[in-house]
């Protein structure tokens, strides 16, 4: 787990403001809940945290390393999206574990790491099913 701090961050699109000098920070290992009505930027924020968006200002840091510049896969964080961004013809623990294994990580690290992402997540019970047998609800 990591830590996250947010100061100032801003998103412009052309002349038009979505996010608006956001303040945050989450403590390693926190569980966090970003709530708004739609089009508030909540995925907005997110994608910038992950790097997927630029920010147009102020900083994010990881673990207290601003990466602002870095690369989505330099950030050492991933990004779960709603719609299914899985690959269908792998299991949910497989989907979990594939960017630990694209870094390199043993498979006995890797099947731990999973392990406990899903334990936190509550869905131990489906690490074995693919995308297209999960409900979205």
């Amino acid at each position: 787990m990591a830590s996250i701090t947010i100061r100032g961050v801003k998103k412009n699109y052309a002349k038009t403001q979505v996010v608006h000098g956001v303040d945050l920070d989450f403590a390693s290992g926190e569980f966090v809940v970003i709530l708004g009505p739609s089009g508030c930027g909540k995925s907005t924020l997110l994608r910038m945290i992950a790097g997927l968006e630029e920010i147009s200002g102020g900083t994010i840091a990881i673990d207290g390393t601003v990466v602002n510049k870095l690369e989505p896969r330099e950030r050492g964080c991933a990004m779960v999206f709603q719609n299914y961004a899985l690959y269908p013809h792998m299991s949910v623990a497989q989907n979990i574990g594939y960017s630990l294994k694209v870094a390199g990580v043993p498979a006995a690290e890797r099947t731990q790491r999973i392990q406990a992402v899903a334990r936190v997540l509550e869905l131990e019970h489906l690490l074995d099913r693919k995308p297209m047998a999960l409900s979205g609800g």
